[in-house]
């Protein structure tokens, strides 16, 4: 199967049914179109193989204590193959390229996390990320226990207090944890977040073709997400391809009108309003 076509299939498929780390290296090979997958895959592989050796010597009580799990990834991923977080190139795109990050051993929260992830779901952990904003973060469940693991900063556990003042280095000193911080995300939304990081990058640098393939990849993975499609409409504006504009922002203010997204369907019926002004 192509890579265009595994990523379409994963569209269809149900949110629990990814494997959120084959994806994000078949994502990151559109970027890599000459570099061979197969050592990449392979290295997935030889983590996951490692984290069973060392989870199956845990004892009952150990696979009932979150700390405990946490500590035993992170002597996994962060000590042994020397992951970590790239806080001195930050905004380097290939620290959202999970090809780039196995090569440098260093990437963004949400890159490090998918490679938490990837352990976790071999070993059947309940192991989640957040939907904290600015900086990814997982929650670890065992037994009655919780652990809130930051992938950036070598897997360590943070506590409310730390996580508060996280929260507040990114939104401000008044901000404030809320549930929505604590909400599980699918693995679907962590590989677009993941891809956001580099639409983001492409659009500050005003690479918008770069953006448009970007966005294109977020729908194959995400095809009913109608705020996609107003996003690829505004960039085929921009690259002069009114035709493809129109049809993206006629499937979305459809799309959003069947799913009661009233806002995104008016924004997309306006956008249609000015481009066929802009035609006459």
């Amino acid at each position: 199967m192509g890579i265009e076509a595994e990523l379409r299939a994963a569209g269809e498929a149900a949110d629990d049914a990814l494997d959120v780390g084959r994806l994000a290296l078949v994502l990151a090979a559109l970027d890599r179109p000459d570099v061979s997958i197969l050592a990449y895959e392979e290295h997935l592989a030889e983590l996951a193989d490692a984290g069973r050796r060392k989870f199956e010597k845990a004892t009952a009580a150990q696979r009932n204590d979150a700390d405990v799990l946490s500590l035993m990834l992170s002597s996994l991923i962060a000590g042994r193959f020397n992951y970590r977080g790239d806080s001195e190139t930050y905004d380097d795109l290939q620290n959202a390229n999970l090809m780039h990050v196995i090569d440098r051993r260093k990437g963004l929260p949400v890159s490090l996390g998918v490679l938490y992830l990837h352990v976790g779901r071999a070993l059947g952990l309940d192991l989640a990320g957040l939907n904290f904003p600015g900086h990814f973060v997982l929650r670890l469940q065992a037994g009655s226990t919780a652990a809130i693991v930051d992938p950036f900063n070598r897997g360590q556990t943070l506590s409310s207090a730390d996580l508060l003042q996280l929260i507040r280095g990114i939104e401000g000193p008044e901000a404030k944890l809320s549930p929505e911080a604590y909400a599980p995300v699918t693995s679907r939304e962590i590989l677009l977040r993941l891809q956001n990081n580099i639409l983001g990058r492409a659009l500050k640098a005003n690479e918008f073709e770069r953006a448009r393939d970007v966005v294109t990849r977020m729908i194959w993975i995400a095809p009913r997400r109608a705020g996609l499609q107003f996003e690829l409409g505004r960039l085929e504006v921009h690259a002069g391809h009114m035709g493809a504009a129109a049809t993206a922002f006629e499937t979305c203010r459809n799309m959003a009108s069947d799913d009661g997204e009233m806002r995104i369907a008016g924004m997309a019926e306006e956008a249609l309003r000015r481009l066929k002004a802009r035609l006459n």
